[in-house]
């Protein structure tokens, strides 16, 4: 019985801590795109990779001590190969990752949904058609980054972008492998327990690692990184009103932003086994 109670412990840690890493994050979306009279974009993808670097951090610091922190699917595959664990534990661990997104993307449209209706509405967005894509990616990524690249039907951009051409699928699924894979690369060096006195520490460096990568790949397919913090977001999405632009999101964007970083992350284990296998 203590077992039980230790694992459904480390679940809701999960939750929790996954929560506390999209709510924050998405938060931040939410402003950087509806906020300041839907000027936003001001705030600069630096500014996103910052602040979400620190949302990773808090989770992490939230959920560390009881669940390991993983709050990613990618992670958990990684570590059930690289760090010995449990693949029996694996499906509670990504199901509570889910979860922990999607009741945070709830939370950012209770909190921040008069000012996401105001930005549509000024903007002319509805959610249902092609230019619901300019409110969706508050909740999750997008490829091609609607923002940047453009869609048709976006305010900045009437009469048609040829997005595709400017961003085809193949570098919007590469880029989210790879960066999902430097990603796992540099958690695995972190929390090597070669320097135990730097554990405390291993929250920060990772939240630097997540800031970099934010800051300076979100243009392409505003990276990922996480299947749950995009796939649970979206879950929400169909239910108030985005339809096939949340699920399966338009070109089928979900196996870029939710499919890739489970190959990428298995892939940066895999990696980092061969450069430096157990001892």
């Amino acid at each position: 019985m203590a077992v039980t109670e230790s694992w459904t412990k480390k679940y809701l840690a999960e939750v929790l801590g996954t929560f506390v890493l999209v709510f924050l994050g998405d938060s931040f979306v939410a402003f950087a795109v509806a906020g300041a009279g839907g000027n936003g974009f001001k705030a600069g993808l630096l500014a996103a990779g910052l602040f979400w670097g620190f949302a990773v951090t808090l989770a992490i610091y939230t959920a560390g001590a009881v669940s390991g922190a993983h709050l990613n699917p990618a992670v958990t595959l990684s570590l059930a190969w690289r760090r010995g664990f449990p693949w029996s534990k694996v499906p509670g661990y990504i199901g509570s990752q889910l979860v922990g997104a999607f009741v945070a993307a709830v939370g950012v449209s209770f909190v921040w949904n008069g000012i996401i209706v105001a930005y549509e509405t000024a903007s002319k967005i509805s959610r249902g058609d092609v230019s619901g894509v300019n409110s969706g990616l508050i909740f999750w990524a997008n490829w091609p980054h609607p923002g940047l690249v453009g869609y048709a039907g976006h305010p900045a951009l009437q009469g048609g972008t040829d997005y595709l051409t400017q961003d085809p699928w193949w570098r919007g699924a590469g880029t989210e492998i790879v960066i999902t894979a430097l990603l796992v690369i540099c958690i695995l060096g972190i929390v090597e327990d070669r320097v135990p006195s730097a554990a405390n520490l291993a929250p920060i460096a990772i939240g630097f690692v997540v800031a970099a990568l934010v800051g300076l790949f979100a243009p392409i397919e505003m990276a990922s990184l996480n299947p749950a913090r995009d796939l649970g977001p979206r879950i929400w999405g169909l239910l108030i009103g985005y339809g096939t632009n949340a699920i399966p999101g338009q070109n089928f964007n979900l196996w870029v932003t939710t499919g890739m970083p489970l190959i990428g992350g298995p892939l940066g284990a895999w990696l980092r086994l061969v450069r430096t296998p157990f001892r």
